[in-house]
């Protein structure tokens, strides 16, 4: 990807004529030192989360995957840095990115890529075309619905350029495009040029006048995603002007071997790049190197090609400086502390996600790698050892998450490991012994418990929970042949499902059946029910959407009367009209509803609200276990986890700092934990 970029800025340079002189570079952005979205730039105002640092074999991206409706993101850069370096002899400037649409939206044509001149649209009118919300935009691409194309997650899309509908292009799902638009601030054009990853020649190129009362200077680029999931990629973000000037090199940690470390350094056409490692120095011609990228290393003996043996030379620590000459003229030094020690990983942290009367658990165990140099793909194995001496343990190491179930009383010891990394041991003591305290069974309840909880009778249920036939046990003694012609059980459906409710008039207090009780989201305060509410008998409890006045609800929220925080709650629960409900093998219906029928769903602390959808899902069963003798919780020790106080310290990058006094203001990792100087 990027090797076709900087191929791409020489061709461009060509084709417009320009001298081969270096640039003074404003703003960049590679994402390959970016730990996280925030350090970037990059922000969402209604899908953050689908915002992401990714990576492939070129190195790493921007990644925008939003959800639900059209979505936009937007990246602001410092607009006065174009400002002060624009003249009246001096009026223009230069804009170059990379993007992908990995996927399109499947619904909603309306994704859009822009150039923003008033940062303020991209919140005032989020998720909105850009173009059409500012009166228009330096550069855009808006997806077009109208030329007979569908939008689907691969092939062809139709976007115009420029906001012109007569003027579009084609771009193809997973194809990288380049963006090079030349700003001219006194003619107030734009000379633009597209190019695929996959032709030597730019699928559009030409110049666009803006319209008086559009700001010529930049502030960001804005995208917007159409629903639904969208899988875009941005990458290789600068503006430059062309200017004689030495660039300040960028030094980026990119490997980690034991005590090797490996930095990319990259560099202007022109220039000469210079480094300064304990004192012995080396010049690095542009013509030398790939695109004047340089790979430099703290092992005298750095092998390119190892990419799967550990490193065991005696790599060097010390002051790494690198600054580029052009001419007389000198960049800022860029200063790197490199260290050479082994660096240990995460800790693994296991979290209770199912219990059962004794000891038995299903632990969810996670290592976050956010704060790790690289941020490896963490991988973890685990051997458990029951109280009786029973010793069970993984076949091979599995990338996290990853669930542990365990059976007994015992000691579960977790590591996490990756390739070039300190392996790093947790110990977990499942020594925490449950009973039940308390059960709800709502799925199971007889009639006489169900009028007695003032639920009336009435008619069977019709509908998607009886229509699709999803409540359904499979067969011990009869089969039948599927539509391949294989003899499999039969289904033995339960669609004839008895209905009782409760209207929202006849809630008075929060009481909704026996010590199932109704309460705010947070959990805080009593609240009443306030839909009819329905059992289906052999499914459990539903609610109605709609409520009296005509307003609809999404959750209603409830808690157990007398679970308090040491307690363990377990949820069952069904969605989607039953297509999550289990399937046991039965010899009959009245065997098939004896079952429980409806997964662990949620497990939570006794005092958290858990919740239930409307319509289309049904609460089967509450379960609330409390530990015998008092006990509170699982006992969880880090084994080699190193004193925080004396732990190195790191910037978001992996560069080593000296001390923790006089540090720069900025975010820092200590002991695999981030701290804030101000």
């Amino acid at each position: 990807m990027k090797n076709v970029y900087y191929l791409f800025l020489v061709l461009v340079g060509l084709l417009c004529s320009m001298s081969v002189s270096a640039k003074k570079v404003i703003y960049s952005q590679n994402f390959e030192t970016a730990v996280n979205v925030a350090e970037t730039g990059w922000t969402s105002p209604s899908a953050a989360a689908g915002l992401s640092i990714g990576s492939d074999e070129n190195g790493k991206f921007l990644r925008f995957v939003p959800s639900g409706n059209d979505r936009s993101a937007h990246l602001y850069w410092d607009e006065s840095l174009i400002k002060n370096e624009l003249s009246a002899d001096f009026t223009s400037y230069q804009i170059t990115f990379g993007f992908c649409f990995t996927k399109f939206g499947n619904n909603h044509m309306t994704s859009e890529i822009a150039v923003m001149s008033d940062r303020s649209v991209a919140t005032k009118k989020a998720n909105t075309n850009y173009r059409s919300s500012n009166g228009g935009a330096l550069f855009d691409l808006t997806q077009l619905s109208n030329t007979g194309r569908s939008a689907s997650a691969t092939g062809d899309q139709d976007f115009a350029i420029n906001g012109d509908e007569t003027n579009y292009k084609a771009l193809t799902a997973g194809v990288y495009y380049t963006v090079t638009l030349d700003i001219d601030t006194l003619a107030r054009t734009v000379q633009y040029t597209i190019k695929s990853a996959t032709s030597d020649d730019p699928i559009a190129s030409d110049i666009y006048t803006v319209p008086e009362g559009i700001d010529m200077t930049a502030t960001g680029l804005y995208v917007l995603g159409g629903r639904y999931t969208p899988d875009i990629m941005f990458d290789d973000i600068e503006v430059s002007v062309d200017k004689t000037a030495a660039n300040t090199p960028s030094v980026t940690l990119t490997g980690i071997n034991n005590a090797q470390r490996v930095y990319t350094i990259k560099f202007q056409e022109d220039e000469i790049l210079h480094l300064d490692f304990n004192g012995t120095t080396t010049d690095v011609n542009y013509a030398d190197v790939d695109n004047g990228t340089y790979t430099w290393s703290n092992n005298p003996n750095y092998d390119p090609n190892n990419t799967d043996a550990p490193v065991s030379d005696p790599c060097q620590s010390g002051t790494l400086k690198a600054w580029t000459t052009l001419d007389n003229l000198k960049s800022d030094e860029v200063v790197t502390e490199v260290t050479n020690d082994v660096i240990a990983l995460p800790a693994a942290e296991a979290k209770v996600t199912n219990v059962k009367v004794g000891f038995a658990k299903t632990y969810n165990v996670t290592c976050d790698n956010s704060n790790t140099p690289l941020t490896p793909t963490i991988y973890g194995t685990y051997k458990f050892t029951g109280k009786d001496g029973k010793v069970t343990e993984s076949t091979e190491a599995k990338a996290f998450p990853f669930t542990i179930d365990v059976d007994q009383a015992g000691t579960l010891e977790i590591t996490s490991q990756a390739f070039g990394y300190g392996s790093t041991n947790t110990t977990v003591e499942n020594n925490v012994e449950y009973e039940v305290k308390k059960t709800i069974d709502l799925a199971h309840m007889t009639e006489a418990d169900i009028t007695a909880a003032g639920f009336e009778k009435d008619d069977n249920v019709t509908g998607k929970f009886a229509d699709y036939g999803r409540f359904y046990g499979l067969s011990t003694t009869e089969t039948e042949v599927d539509k391949n012609g294989n003899e499999t059980p039969k289904k033995i459906v339960y669609n004839a499902i008895s209905q009782y409710t409760k209207k929202a008039s006849d809630f008075t207090d929060d009481k909704v059946i026996g010590d199932l009780v109704c309460c705010s989201q947070d959990g805080t305060t009593s609240a009443t029910v306030s839909v009819n509410a329905h059992i289906y008998q052999g499914i459990g409890l539903v609610l109605d959407g709609q409520k009296n006045d005509g307003k609809w609800i999404t959750y209603l929220y409830f808690k157990v009367n007398g679970a308090t925080a040491d307690d363990i709650i377990t949820v069952a629960s069904v969605n989607n009209y039953g297509s999550s409900s289990l399937h046991p093998s039965v010899a009959s219906l009245d065997e098939y509803l004896a079952q429980d029928n409806a997964p662990v769903t949620a497990v939570l602390k006794g005092d958290e609200p858990l919740s239930l959808y409307r319509i289309s899902d049904a609460l089967g069963k509450v379960t609330v276990y409390s530990a015998k003798g008092g006990a509170t919780g699982i006992k969880t020790i880090n084994v080699n986890a190193q004193n925080t106080a004396d732990a190195p310290i790191y910037s978001l990058n992996g560069v080593r700092m000296n001390s923790k006094n006089n540090l720069p203001k900025g975010v820092y990792i200590q002991g695999g934990k981030k701290f804030v100087v101000k």
